[in-house]
């Protein structure tokens, strides 16, 4: 074999060499395609997923923020009962002591009542003392107009 026969045959195991090495590339270029496609599929989803978690996070900052109105909102309806608590306590106070006057008033009346009724009835024992009284005196004016007739009865006996 001449020496042109041997390069001819080392450029055809070089080019079978090259066409199975370029067949390699292309199945490698074809599946870094597959894996680029691959890749970008789930770069796209990675998006729509962190694009719903701010959605979600956005939400949930929303309804935080809600939360904490809500929150601050029961805090001034709890205070606003604990004054309106505090306001009847003070009534009901007010009242306690209003019942107490009126219980002391009621009892102050009810012993002005007692001394009223035993005056009544002083007046009443004087009133028949002075209506027994009386009917002495006026027996005693009648024993009088009695004895002042006979007296000028006599008185004018004497004088005839």
């Amino acid at each position: 074999m001449d020496t042109t026969d041997m390069r001819i045959q080392v450029l055809e195991t070089d080019v079978a060499v090259l066409n199975i090495r370029t067949e390699e590339n292309r199945a490698m270029t074809s599946t870094m395609f597959e894996v680029l496609n691959d890749l970008r599929t789930v770069t796209a989803d990675l998006r729509t997923e962190v694009t719903g978690l701010r959605t979600v996070t956005d939400g949930l900052r929303k309804g935080q923020d809600e939360l904490q109105l809500s929150v601050a909102e029961l805090r001034q309806g709890q205070d606003e009962l604990r004054s309106g608590v505090a306001e009847l306590r003070q009534g009901q106070d007010e009242l306690r002591s209003s019942v107490a006057e009126l219980r002391m008033t009621t009892v102050a009346l009810r012993i002005g009542q007692d001394e009223l009724r035993g005056d009544m009835a002083s007046v009443k024992r004087s009133a028949a003392n002075m209506e027994g009284s009386m009917k002495r005196a006026e027996g005693d004016v009648a024993d009088l107009k009695a004895g002042h007739i006979e007296l000028r009865h006599l008185v004018a006996g004497l004088i005839k």
